[in-house]
């Protein structure tokens, strides 16, 4: 780690498989009544909703990050500037995401018109997605909204509230004692989403993710010797974790759905994220392809079901190649990943890269 470009080792790939995770939930869709049937496709359902875990990963990676560079900055340049901060994440998060709800709101419907010659009918308010509420106008409507794109931004929302107001208590709490917010939100965050039964997409639900990454940060600043101990173990004891998190993960989904697996799920994700970073053991940025890709991942998750309703809409609309089993779990979601790796990239390099360059006169800096 540098002090003058800090980097964590490793979370590039877990971003990378994040993201893998999240579309592999999104990636098999079918229409026809012989796909929706077939016990392939059903196998493959059930294959996708255990994969279903990229979204707490990206939450409890973001909770961690934000809140040991908070730390860092903290301590390096003896104060947190706020602005500095908001600025930053402004730059990373709006042009991407803005650019989706216009696809979704304004393209997508004139597209889908005059190009499909199919009806447009919006349920989603517009104005709760500009004020990043979208995640709100979700639950209250119940069902994803019709504009491609608009379903995954609901989780962008839960971030920017996030980015919103936890810096706020970092200027109340400063430093170690940024613990009591961390530990007073989780316990709220569990016990009101377990006695209201809350939607998995309001924000004090998803808090438990964000607030668990931010004890692990807490805990890799200030208590490196405890992170250090509780990851200084084999390998085997790594792959039993992940192990266990799918266990879990298939528990809630099929058995038994309580805050207490949640917790222990966002408990372990926090465990693999400073094992990645601490433990020198199963590095996975030995893996290149993951290593490569976790940068893209903003761009891969905000485009992916774009990607994926252009690829369904050139077979069935356009080309009009009957469904198949095969297709529908194989072909279409290779052409899907693709396409949202070429979009992402090119809009990395050609976009996004512009504002993310700018971020450096956001960088902190001693008075």
């Amino acid at each position: 780690m540098s002090k003058q470009k800090f980097h964590f080792n490793n979370l590039d790939s877990i971003r990378s498989i994040a993201f893998l995770s999240t579309f592999l939930a999104h990636a098999f869709y079918a229409e026809t009544t012989k796909v929706l049937e077939s016990n392939v496709f059903k196998v493959a359902v059930n294959f996708r909703e255990i994969f279903s875990f990229g979204v707490p990963i990206f939450f409890v990676l973001s909770g961690f990050l934000i809140t040991y560079l908070m730390f860092r900055e903290h301590k390096n340049i003896g104060y947190f500037s706020l602005k500095d901060f908001y600025m930053r994440r402004i730059l990373r998060i709006w042009p991407v995401y803005f650019l989706v709800l216009s696809i979704g709101f304004i393209l997508f419907p004139i597209l889908r018109e005059y190009l499909l010659n199919d009806s447009y009918s919006e349920s989603a308010n517009w104005v709760c997605y500009v004020l990043f509420l979208g995640n709100f106008d979700q639950i209250q409507q119940g069902v994803l909204p019709f504009g491609v794109g608009l379903g995954p931004t609901w989780s962008i929302s839960v971030e920017e509230q996030f980015y919103l107001f936890w810096p706020l208590l970092f200027l109340i709490f400063k430093r170690k004692s940024f613990i009591i917010p961390i530990s007073v939100i989780l316990i709220i965050s569990v016990a009101f989403s377990d006695v209201y039964d809350l939607s998995n997409k309001h924000t004090l639900f998803c808090m438990t993710y964000l607030s668990v990454g931010g004890g692990f940060a807490y805990l890799s600043f200030y208590h490196a010797k405890f992170i250090k101990k509780i990851t200084n173990a084999h390998s085997s004891v790594f792959l039993l974790t992940i192990g266990l998190l799918f266990g879990l993960i298939y528990l809630s989904i099929n058995v038994y759905n309580s805050m207490l697996i949640i917790l222990l799920i966002a408990v372990i994700i926090g465990y693999v994220i400073v094992y990645q970073c601490y433990s020198g053991r199963f590095q996975l940025k030995s893996v290149p392809f993951l290593e490569k890709w976790g940068k893209y991942t903003y761009g891969l998750y905000l485009y992916h079901v774009v990607c994926n309703f252009i690829i369904h809409a050139l077979f069935m609309n356009i080309l009009h190649i009957p469904e198949s089993i095969l297709s529908v779990i194989l072909v279409k979601p290779i052409l899907s990943l693709a396409l949202s790796m070429l979009v992402s990239y090119y809009s990395y390099i050609y976009f996004e890269r512009f504002f993310l360059n700018l971020k450096k006169r956001f960088k902190p800096s001693k008075k």
